[in-house]
């Protein structure tokens, strides 16, 4: 038990350096910039040369004492912000996982559907068309007549694949998941997915919660994007710092959502049938809809007929 005591603290240890104090010390140097350049001088090297000269040279500056409450400040500075992003970063999931239901945020879902009309819909619809028009108007060629089909089929399938839902790309890939395997196997995956990871392998596991570590640290950076941006209010070119790193943290939290999305649609396929044998239920056929149903009566929930 002490030898267990002790790693849970080694990595918990490692995991608060690693994703608070680092990030959160490198805010705490942008925010000592910040003050000390200002809207008027942005890029002023100079000024900070000057200044960490100043507290070279004064008695403070070699007293031990005057560093280590500087250092200590600079720590809880960081471990405060790091929190703040933390929570800021689940505020982030909520956004990229709602469902738009609510009044703030119906008018996403909306505006994501005209784009896509404009940009993929008509497309496709257009070049359906004229495929049909070419091979009704000149004598059938087997390799163009070929190469529009696929071209109309790869805008119908661009069509489909990206047909939008949610207010965030990353909510439809989420949502996708689960209306794939609601069509494939008539389950309800938020009742099923407790009782299913007990039944996965450690691999899956493991695959399964690096992809959602990578995607909480996705939010976690989007956190750490707004408290950048909050420094704008003394240096303009926070403002940009706090833009890319936004950037980056959305396209991490696509990415992860992606990956995340595939592994849990592999881990139903894959264990589904081993769920529904632990819990001792038998579909009425063979057909996969029916052990969907039948692994949702046994869990106390009816699922659509």
């Amino acid at each position: 038990m002490p030898g267990l005591l002790a790693g849970i603290g080694t990595w918990i240890a490692d995991r608060w350096l690693q994703t608070v104090v680092l990030s959160g010390m490198l805010w705490v140097a942008t925010l000592v910039v910040a003050a000390r350049l200002g809207q008027s001088h942005p890029f002023d090297a100079a000024r900070l040369h000057t200044w960490l000269d100043e507290i070279a040279s004064q008695r403070a500056g070699h007293s031990p004492a005057a560093i280590l409450l500087a250092v200590a400040a600079a720590l809880l500075t960081a471990g405060a912000a790091g929190l703040a992003a933390g929570a800021l970063g689940a505020l982030h999931q909520r956004l990229w996982g709602a469902d738009g239901s609510g009044p703030a945020l119906a008018w996403l879902p909306r505006w994501r559907r005209r784009w896509w009309e404009r940009r993929y819909s008509a497309p496709a619809r257009r070049a359906v068309s004229d495929a049909l028009a070419a091979d009704l108007a000149e004598p059938r060629d087997p390799v163009l007549a070929t190469a529009r089909e696929a071209r109309a089929e790869r805008a119908l399938r661009l069509r489909s694949e990206r047909e939008p839902h949610r207010p965030t790309r990353i909510g439809d890939a989420l949502h996708a998941v689960a209306v794939c395997l609601r069509a494939r196997y008539d389950l309800d995956l938020e009742l099923a997915w407790p009782r299913l990871w007990a039944v996965l392998d450690e691999t899956l596991r493991a695959d399964l919660a690096g992809a959602r570590a990578a995607y909480d640290s996705a939010a976690r950076l989007a956190g750490w994007s707004v408290l950048y941006a909050a420094l704008t209010v003394l240096w303009w070119p926070a403002a940009l710092i706090g833009a890319g790193v936004f950037v980056t943290a959305v396209a991490r939290a696509r990415g992860a959502a992606a990956v995340l999305a595939s592994l849990v649609e592999a881990a139903v396929d894959l264990r589904l049938t081993e769920l529904a044998d632990q819990l001792g239920v038998r579909p009425d056929s063979g057909e996969l809809t029916e052990l969907g149903r039948a692994v949702g009566r046994r869990l106390g929930r009816p699922t659509r007929s």
